[in-house]
């Protein structure tokens, strides 16, 4: 809170409900309100509010937690009454509604997820004072982990041995940021550090294991089973080792043309100082090299520079695919069934503006399966790029490749042991 904040005053807003202006620890401004003139007398409307300002001033963070300030008064001054593992996990979903936003492809946020498994494995535990929560009943969580069998489809699956640690440690932060905010002791915290993560060949967890390098020919293959358009996606993967969310996402306006040697790419250079990626958060740009290569590539699809416009469209996509049906029909069209019109009157088929990960996913292990290959994704891809170049170049020109701020993420995408040349 800055020295030049005003303090909180308690307002009466049209003779009906009481409220005051607070500023949130970051910065922000929020309104709290006190209630109803109906609801409550003025004089316990007053009181409430001193007290509520009282603790606001020490401890603002967990004092605006609470849904309404009476329950912070109540329940911060009342100690005898301890709060259970529900209430914690209901004031943390809050907390990442407030603080997390949408993926690059306006999915629900990767955290959700983890979120609604651990409401589904503490529901036992909802109603228990979250001290009485210890490494007992954390061991017994992990074990259920193990033991769970979930549908995925017509396809029964079982968490894998890191998807099991990743949740056991969702629960450790979960009690660290309620210590921060004194919901938690440190003991409770220190007892959860007791359990230890599941290690490899000690646990009947399943491991998912990464694909093998995928080979040239193999790759090859696979193009031949694609149109244009994804095949395109893939080929420049395989070249950049870019995300692939970044090659959906590729624009005119976010290539540099300068040097005719090498085209620079950085995504989503309007949206930020340092672009829209992964890793902007540590005001990092992101600059990913075209080389000539893929310039053959681009150059057929790039009709305009300094257009916002997506390069790789699905429409085009669908063109292609109704081009190719109709022309292998073997009865004569009608004078209503021409390739672009027959595309326009399918109301079952609305091709977005650019390509998903998901679609580019699924379409790549199509074409694995026709291709008659063991099947792999873009990720894949990109771990394939990251061990060639690093048989070449070296670790550090591979992290600068991949765009990661740590070497240590970089080893992560290392398929084999490779040796520096």
């Amino acid at each position: 809170m800055g020295r030049n904040r005003s303090i909180p005053k308690l307002r009466l807003v049209r003779n009906k409900y009481y409220c005051a202006d607070v500023y949130l620890p970051d910065g922000k401004r929020t309104t709290v309100s006190f209630g109803t003139v109906n609801g409550r007398t003025e004089g316990e409307i007053y009181v409430a509010f001193g007290k509520w300002l009282d603790l606001y001033r020490q401890q603002p963070h967990k004092v605006l937690s609470y849904s309404t300030p009476y329950d912070a008064v109540e329940q911060i001054l009342n100690p005898s009454k301890a709060p259970i593992v529900g209430e914690l996990l209901e004031k943390y979903q809050s907390y990442l509604q407030k603080t997390n936003n949408n993926t690059n492809n306006h999915y629900e946020h990767p955290d959700f997820a983890f979120m609604k498994r651990l409401q589904q494995f503490l529901k036992h535990y909802k109603d228990w004072p979250v001290g009485e929560f210890g490494p007992d009943e954390l061991y017994d969580v992990q074990t259920a982990l193990v033991q769970h069998n979930y549908k995925h489809g017509k396809i029964s699956k079982r968490y894998t041995r890191r998807g099991i640690n990743d949740t056991i440690n969702w629960i450790r932060r979960i009690w660290k940021w309620g210590m921060g905010r004194g919901f938690v002791t440190a003991e409770s915290v220190q007892g959860l550090e007791e359990i230890k993560s599941l290690r490899m060949g000690s646990t009947e967890a399943p491991d998912k294991h990464k694909r093998q390098r995928v080979t040239e020919e193999e790759f090859q293959k696979v193009l031949s089973h694609l149109g244009s358009v994804v095949a395109d996606m893939l080929k420049i993967i395989w070249l950049t080792g870019m995300r692939p969310y970044e090659v959906c996402s590729m624009r005119p306006y976010d290539i540099l043309c300068d040097d005719p040697d090498c085209w620079l790419y950085i995504p989503g250079r309007d949206k930020s100082p340092v672009g829209k990626h992964k890793t902007a958060r540590f005001e990092r740009v992101k600059v990913i090299p075209l080389t000539q290569k893929c310039q053959e590539i681009l150059k057929p699809r790039i009709k305009k520079c300094n257009i916002k416009e997506y390069i790789f469209s699905p429409k085009e996509t669908m063109r292609e695919f109704y081009a190719a049906r109709l022309a292998n029909r073997k009865t004569p069209l009608s004078c209503g069934n021409r390739p672009g019109s027959n595309l326009k009157e399918n109301p079952m088929i609305k091709p977005g503006l650019k390509y998903g990960q998901d679609a580019l996913r699924r379409a790549c292990k199509r074409a694995c399966n026709k291709a008659g290959i063991i099947e792999f994704t873009p990720y894949d891809l990109r771990r394939t790029t990251a061990t060639r170049v690093r048989s070449v170049f070296g670790k550090e020109a591979t992290k600068v490749l991949l765009g990661h701020t740590k070497t240590d993420t970089t080893e992560l995408y290392l398929l084999e042991e490779v040796q520096e040349a």
